[in-house]
């Protein structure tokens, strides 16, 4: 699986490969700051993400593994289509604008594949095979690890 994560010096992005880069200290092409990385067993040996070789925390997400800000664009982008077709008076095609949009979101939805995140320091697992624990994003724990939460919940899950 390929691992990205963050210098934390600089916050350039970091690519280690999970069955070459075993317990490695490297250090940011960009500062040189040294970082320190640590695959855990279940990472190298079963594919599976079970603690964050980053922060070594264990609580983690599972989204589509798409830029947020190209999604966000094409709805723009669709939004903006609609609404010309709106002052055209022709409200037909600014519903087709949007149901391009729905479109292109629901396939995007079913072809790209999955990555699990970190919740505490944002690390991307790419290619990694799914662990039963982990879920779909969780507001709550995100606000915790965050610190914008006055909840109950520990950091150290």
């Amino acid at each position: 699986m390929r691992v990205f994560t963050h210098c934390s010096s600089c916050e350039s992005e970091l690519a280690y490969d999970s069955q070459t880069d075993h317990d490695m200290a490297s250090s940011c092409p960009n500062c040189n700051h040294a970082e320190k990385i640590l695959f855990s067993d279940s990472i190298r040996q079963s594919n599976v993400v079970d603690c964050c070789p980053s922060c070594g925390k264990r609580a983690f997400y599972i989204q589509k593994d798409f830029s947020r800000n190209l999604g966000l664009g094409i709805v723009v982008v669709c939004a903006l289509v609609g609404l010309y077709f709106v002052w055209q008076d022709q409200p037909y095609l600014f519903y087709a604008a949007l149901g391009v949009a729905v479109l292109a979101d629901g396939m995007f939805y079913v072809l790209l594949p999955e990555v699990t995140v970190c919740y505490a320091c944002a690390t991307v697992f790419r290619g990694a095979d799914k662990n039963p624990e982990h879920v779909g994003f969780d507001l709550h724990i995100a606000d915790v690890y965050e610190g914008r939460t006055q909840g109950h919940a520990s950091p150290d899950q």
